[in-house]
């Protein structure tokens, strides 16, 4: 066999492990095993919000995924266009370089806001001696 043809091969198993891993992913997720309720929201609440009140939406979360599927589809568009890998811009990595850094930046301001916690009980009297 030419080094060619096992390259083929072995990149012919690496695409169908890829694709029963993301079949398994989508099963789990129609089936109501994984939950994407929350998928674009911060974790934190406000701190006036009441305790039952759903999280709000992350612009920052929507951004970032939006920019690293539309670069991923498009490289992989120029990738099979080109019939090799291409090299990537770096104008682009820095677009999502920036795009990431904007995420984590409203992550770690968002973790540093005052918790809103009610407030702890009364202690229960002491017993009479």
């Amino acid at each position: 066999m030419t080094p060619n043809i096992i390259a083929i091969y072995v990149s012919l198993a690496v695409c169908a492990l890829l694709l029963c891993f993301g079949l398994a992913v989508l099963y789990k997720i129609v089936t109501g095993k994984i939950d994407l309720t929350y998928l674009l929201s911060e974790t934190t609440r406000d701190p006036g919000a009441p305790a039952n009140a759903p999280p709000k939406a992350s612009l920052s979360r929507f951004q970032f995924l939006i920019f690293t599927f539309v670069v991923a589809a498009l490289y992989l568009v120029l990738c099979i266009e080109a019939g090799t890998l291409i090299d990537v811009p770096n104008g682009t990595l820095a677009l999502l370089g920036i795009s990431g850094g904007g995420y984590l930046v409203s992550k770690g301001l968002g973790s540093k806001a005052p918790a809103h916690s009610p407030p702890a009980p009364p202690a229960p009297p002491a017993p009479p001696q």
